[in-house]
């Protein structure tokens, strides 16, 4: 299930996407572009990981290429900037399932 196709209704939704500023290459801009994702997420590139840090979501210990790269998680957070559901994952292998993150945002009051 694609989010955005599914939470469509929800008119002021923002999908998030953080990147280490150490995965910000030509390879990733391609990937981006060639998806057409700019044009339903917003991209946030976080100097130096600081961000990343904040939330302890830093990947440790982590191969060279991945430095500042952090854990795959998903934050639902409402109007107000309270944290209303949060995943954090390990292994990048495995995403939360899209249906979990529809019904936190659904049960938002």
């Amino acid at each position: 299930m694609e989010l955005r196709d599914a939470l469509a209704e929800v008119d002021d939704l923002v999908v998030l996407y953080v990147l280490s500023s150490d995965q910000v290459n030509d390879k990733t801009r391609h990937f981006v572009d060639e998806l057409g994702l700019r044009e339903r997420i917003r991209f946030l590139v976080d100097p130096g990981s600081a961000t990343i840090d904040s939330l302890g979501l830093r990947r440790e210990p982590a191969e060279p290429m991945e430095i500042g790269v952090p854990h795959p998680a998903t934050y639902v957070i409402d109007r107000e900037g309270i944290v209303r559901f949060a995943d954090v994952r390990k292994d990048f292998h495995f995403w939360i399932a899209s249906e979990i993150v529809v019904a936190a945002v659904y049960q938002i009051p």
